[in-house]
């Protein structure tokens, strides 16, 4: 599905231009190129977007406070991506279970339950529960 009714065109081109090139670019440069090219090919950039804020704010800033938006717009990236997409919800689990982990060390045991309940439900088949991380 395309919706390049809606899209800057030289952003998109600018966007494809930076992930393509042969120049090292920086983890902020890589999350905005894919941030526009959402808008032009969800498919492949939602998964794209949400491993790379992942890992930004898995790896990133070690303020919590800080980690715990970019871990949002990670899941809600996530949540975006198709249902029949098989690699949707490991992925989406790891997302959550990095939120839920940020929620315990601000102190927001309440949320942390929550998203603890939401991880439950995306397993669906216990694919994976919550509290354990994959070896």
């Amino acid at each position: 599905m395309n919706h390049c009714g809606n899209v800057d065109h030289d952003r998109v081109l600018r966007a494809r231009t930076l992930l393509l090139g042969s120049g090292t670019i920086n983890v902020h440069e890589e999350i905005d190129a894919y941030r526009v090219l959402t808008g032009v090919s969800p498919v492949v950039y939602l998964p794209r977007l949400a491993r790379a804020l992942l890992e930004f704010g898995t790896a990133g800033p070690r303020n919590p406070a800080t980690r715990l938006p970019v871990l949002t717009e990670a899941a809600a990236a996530a949540e975006r991506m198709d249902a029949a997409e098989p690699g949707r919800a490991p992925l989406l689990l790891e997302i959550l279970e990095a939120c839920r982990e940020e929620l315990h060390a601000l102190g927001r045991t309440e949320e942390a339950l929550a998203v603890g309940e939401k991880m439950t439900r995306t397993a669906g088949g216990g694919q994976k529960t919550p509290g354990r991380r994959a070896v």
